[in-house]
């Protein structure tokens, strides 16, 4: 796993700023408000976030690479935790 820590390393520190950080809240607001929230797909400058609520996984994506371990999933928890971010 520590290429996927490598992967969450550099999206914290390239993209997660307050603003991004509101975006992320938002989605897990919107599925705390509903079960029928599913997925959410969330395009920021260098990575894209998809949750997928129905599987309880994150999948993260460098956009910015070819490379194709460009992307990687974690469960929505742990993101959450590593990330920092409210979870309701």
């Amino acid at each position: 796993m520590s290429e996927s820590k490598t992967l969450v390393e550099q999206f914290i520190n390239q993209e997660l700023d307050d603003k991004v950080r509101f975006a992320l809240e938002g989605a897990l607001r919107e599925r705390a408000l509903s079960d029928s929230v599913v997925f959410r797909e969330l395009n920021f400058n260098c990575f894209d976030v998809v949750f997928d609520f129905k599987k309880g996984i994150v999948i993260l994506q460098d956009v910015l690479s070819v490379e194709s371990d460009s992307f990687i999933e974690v469960s929505i928890s742990e993101f959450i935790s590593i990330c920092d971010l409210s979870g309701s």
